[in-house]
């Protein structure tokens, strides 16, 4: 049972289960990418409600197996006292729709770390992240926060430039620079510029 806090006073209690097997709810997969997931709505004054708890989903079907830990937890993660037994982790709800996306497309998320590890590489500013969302016939689409206040940025990377590091990834990820955000169960390009 997960108690919810609403500013009005009102407690919401719910029954969200922390381990979900998304073969058997396919509903879930939508509504994390959508934002719904959750997301309650305080029965006493209407306001809808976001929180975050530690979760673990899966899916064998698509080879699926994320840790999801709250952002506010980060840092207890980093430091070594929350254990993960998932293959992968997402922290904050930002990655878990990215990992979903990564999972749906069919794609390497370490992959998908590297290119958005040369992106960051290349905008050289500070308090930038970067996301995929999504993919077209061409490219992959990949959000970017923080070039501006309130805006958010996109880049279509071709899908030759995944294809290129996909077939180099053996030799990729002996470099002690990519290893820092590839060697799992955390493959995230935060892993260096969160610390840094």
């Amino acid at each position: 049972m997960i108690k919810i806090p609403c500013h009005c006073g009102n407690t919401i209690e719910s029954s969200l289960d922390t381990e979900i097997n998304l073969a058997a709810d396919p509903e879930v997969y939508t509504k994390i990418v959508e934002g719904e997931f959750m997301t309650f709505t305080c029965p006493n004054c209407g306001n809808e409600l976001k929180t975050e708890t530690a979760l673990h989903l899966f899916d064998e079907r698509n080879k699926l197996d994320i840790q999801f830990i709250p952002e506010l937890d980060r840092g207890n993660y980093l430091g070594g006292h929350i254990a993960v037994k998932a293959k992968r982790v997402a922290i904050g709800y930002r990655e878990l729709v990215e990992k979903i996306v990564i999972a749906g497309a069919g794609l390497d998320d370490r992959v998908i770390e590297i290119i958005k590890f040369r992106l960051l590489e290349k905008a050289d500013a500070d308090n930038i992240s970067i996301s995929l969302n999504g993919t077209d016939d061409e490219s992959l689409v990949f959000h970017i926060y923080g070039l501006k206040p309130d805006q958010v940025g996109i880049s279509h990377i071709p899908k030759t430039i995944y294809s290129k590091i996909e077939s180099e990834l053996d030799e990729l990820l002996e470099n002690e620079d990519i290893k820092l955000f590839t060697d799992g169960p955390y493959v995230s390009v935060s892993r260096v510029y969160l610390e840094d």
